[in-house]
């Protein structure tokens, strides 16, 4: 079962008036849709915050927690320095407790594969002066204690860092509300309204809000809301399994991976704890909908899919039928999706962990959740303001690394509305790469 912590505000009171006009509408709740809306609300730009279901209520509580630049593909590398140096500062600006340890990023190689990938990673942070190293088993040992089994040698980032994600988007849409914006949960938005190629409103399940300006950060379903505008982004979700223990004895500070786990240790002891990079595919017809980008690489990635053919298919099939899920409806269908975590990782997660520190052996699994990563073909987000309608922005597809990204997405979307453009060079994250030839073969680690 999942839970989440108290937010410092009451966002969304039932008696608070529904806005008839806005600066920007913002759709989405998750921690891209928070930081947006905080970063507007610093610069006196009052956003209006929509989300079907309640504010950080899926993919950005659910996230391991890794805040890292290591590993990532090439063109995410720049973000992910701007936002490490905002991670740095956050708990302070937002003053709130996010579980903030800059204790680095440690992947450890047991196979040659890993070990030759890892080295050729190195020329991407040499290309952005990151701080990543190589590591031995003795420099190994000094960051991760205890640990068994075979180490070819370790990727090092000691500047990456953990945060926890039930805490980081509720912060941000705490502080963004005292800082003038406006929440509304359980008011999804139905479409947009356009006149001579601009955003002039948004419909929404209460009503149309008059706005010149519309971010969908929508998360996983992002695709469907760009649909109703005649615009194709090839996005699908798939199914993340994650874990957490009760509190154990202290092996590393660094966020891990390596010998089949995913790990992140608490400062109470606890760990958040992934089998491996496995997610799960509840198939159903709409995964043919993109299966022509998606089918190179789930060929060369298949080891990381497992396909399920199971009630999803049903439940899609049911609601596909005339008058099950009203037409207006669509875009907000499942309203509040509750996706159930994959049985057989605990018990091969747990079974890992005790292999790789005996001194754990006490470690059982005491909660276990699942959440919907919303997939791009290329492995990294749409960030764009399509020419095509004027006024409105992208911010989804984050593929299951986004919530490190989210402040400085939220800082750049923020840019992008109040000055017109962006800090950072976003040119490899249009939406157009999907259609004329320029989208690149995912080349990342994890």
């Amino acid at each position: 079962m999942t839970t989440t912590y108290p937010l410092h505000a009451n966002l969304s009171p039932a008696d608070t008036p529904f806005p008839g006009q806005a600066d920007v509408v913002i759709a989405g709740a998750g921690i891209m849709g928070c930081a947006a809306a905080y970063y507007l609300a610093r610069r006196g730009v009052k956003a209006v915050v929509l989300d079907k279901s309640r504010i950080a209520g899926q993919q950005s509580t659910r996230a391991w927690g890794f805040v890292r630049q290591q590993g990532r593909e090439a063109a995410e590398v720049p973000l992910m320095m701007a936002g490490m140096r905002i991670w740095e500062q956050l708990e302070r600006e937002l003053d709130f407790d996010l579980e903030w340890r800059q204790g680095g990023c440690l992947y450890v190689a047991d196979n040659d594969e890993d070990w030759t990938s890892f080295q050729q990673w190195l020329d991407v942070a040499k290309q952005y002066g990151l701080d990543t190293r190589v590591l031995d088993r003795s420099q190994i040992d000094q960051h991760v204690h205890g640990m068994q089994g075979k180490a070819l040698g370790g990727l090092y980032t000691p500047s990456d860092g953990q945060a926890e994600p039930r805490r980081a988007a509720a912060a941000f849409a705490s502080r963004a509300v005292e800082a003038g914006a406006r929440f509304f949960e359980g008011c999804g938005v139905v479409g947009i309204e356009r006149a001579a190629g601009s955003v002039t409103g948004v419909v929404t399940e209460r009503g149309t809000i008059r706005t010149p300006r519309v971010i969908i950060a929508a998360g996983a379903t992002s695709w469907r809301l760009l649909d109703t505008l005649g615009m194709v982004l090839p996005q699908q979700a798939v199914r993340g399994t994650c874990m957490r223990t009760n509190p154990l004895p202290s092996v590393t500070a660094s966020t891990f991976w390596g010998h089949g786990l995913g790990i992140r240790q608490r400062a109470n002891g606890a760990i958040n704890l992934a089998d491996d990079m496995q997610v799960d595919v509840d198939m159903t017809l709409g995964y043919f909908r993109a299966l022509k980008w998606f089918l190179p690489e789930l060929w060369t990635q298949r080891e990381k899919f497992s396909f399920h053919l199971n009630g999803a298919m049903f439940r899609d099939l049911r609601d596909r039928l005339p008058g099950v899920v009203p037409a207006g409806e669509r875009v907000l269908h499942p309203r509040d999706p509750d996706p159930r975590p994959n049985r057989g990782h605990a018990p091969r997660a747990l079974q890992k962990l005790h292999a790789l520190f005996p001194a754990l052996k006490d470690a059982r699994i005491v909660e276990s959740w699942a959440g919907l990563i919303d997939v791009l073909p290329d492995g990294i987000p749409v960030l764009d303001a399509p020419s095509q309608v004027s006024g409105l922005l992208i911010a989804t597809g984050f593929c299951g690394h986004g919530f490190a990204m989210g402040p400085i997405v939220g800082r750049l979307m923020a840019e992008w509305i109040d000055d017109g453009r962006p800090s950072l060079d976003l040119a490899a994250f249009r939406l157009q790469r999907f259609f004329d030839g320029t989208m690149q073969r995912p080349r990342s680690m994890l």
